[in-house]
């Protein structure tokens, strides 16, 4: 039997953090492994390669048999008591993973496994926090009453996708971290620091918010040039703020502060001194915006310091 890892309890840049691994090759080797759904009959198909810091999930599902593939460490030791939860950096294609926690725990006397899952953004590198409250006891994929997690017998990790949907799927995860609460999301954290551009539609594929993104990405470089921050607002897919995941209350609120209907488009900027300089219900060009920025004195004293 191979003997147990134990993952640094260091961090780059989360003080609050402990870094379990980055993927790099001053990182533990955790010894990841395939599982997937042929263990079972299943034809789904996957697997990974680490390359350049990043863990590279790829394959194909098929529901006809089983539905999922998995990844998983070798056996760890860890006590994550002092944490609240797994932090991921990832991209990924959209759709719905699952990370996989592991303890002694035993289910008539069968190691049982603790699943979580989470959403992703198609083609954007973003951050996800997995609380370990949110965490259920399985036994071969059926849900169980208990036993609760117990985050100080952690004896393995992994990364599935069991979403009940065929096809392709590819993620990457350039870090995975425990670490302590984070206070909830509000927009004053930007105030003095950057001006927010707030989106909200019901719908990721809402006409109007696909124009306005696209027009933020075709304009990257004049963005970042006026300290500016995306929030976008969604009901059917991961909302984000910045690279930060927002939960369903974080975005009520959010809407709330700012007077959003969430049933339709709208759309918000506001000022690095916290108020609403522009209120709209239809994309704007980003010309129109730029333009107003540069407009405001804060603005025009921040170009003449440069």
């Amino acid at each position: 039997m191979a003997s147990a890892a134990t993952p640094a309890a260091t961090g780059d840049d989360a003080p609050d953090g402990r870094l379990l691994t980055d993927f790099t090759a001053a990182s533990a080797d955790l010894g990841w492994y395939v599982v997937n759904d042929n263990v079972m009959g299943g034809r789904s198909e996957g697997g990974f390669e680490r390359q350049a810091g990043e863990l590279h999930f790829s394959g194909r599902t098929n529901t006809r048999g089983g539905g999922f593939s998995s990844i998983r460490t070798e056996t760890l030791q860890l006590d994550l008591s002092q944490y609240a939860a797994i932090r991921l950096r990832v991209r990924g294609d959209g759709r719905r993973y699952t990370w996989r926690l592991t303890t002694d725990a035993r289910h008539f006397g069968r190691p049982i496994a603790y699943w979580a899952d989470f959403d992703t953004v198609a083609g954007v590198w973003h951050t996800v926090d997995v609380p370990f409250s949110r965490f259920v006891p399985r036994f071969r994929g059926a849900e169980l009453d208990g036993p609760p997690l117990d985050v100080s017998d952690i004896t393995g990790m992994g990364l599935m996708i069991y979403d009940k949907r065929d096809g392709p799927f590819e993620l990457r995860v350039a870090s995975v971290r425990a670490v302590a609460d984070q206070p909830p999301f509000s927009l004053d954290r930007y105030r003095w620091q950057k001006r927010v551009l707030v989106v909200s539609a019901p719908r990721h594929d809402d006409r109007q918010l696909r124009d306005q993104l696209d027009a933020v990405s075709a304009t990257r470089e004049a963005f970042g040039e006026r300290d500016m921050v995306l929030v976008v607002l969604l009901d059917d897919a991961v909302s984000t703020a910045g690279d930060r995941a927002l939960t369903g209350d974080e975005v009520a609120a959010a809407r709330d502060d700012l007077d959003i209907r969430p049933e339709a488009f709208a759309l918000r900027l506001i000022g690095k001194d916290g108020t609403v300089k522009l209120s709209r219900a239809q994309a704007v060009p980003m010309a129109e915006i730029y333009t107003l920025i540069d407009g405001m004195p804060m603005r025009q004293r921040e170009m003449q310091d440069r």
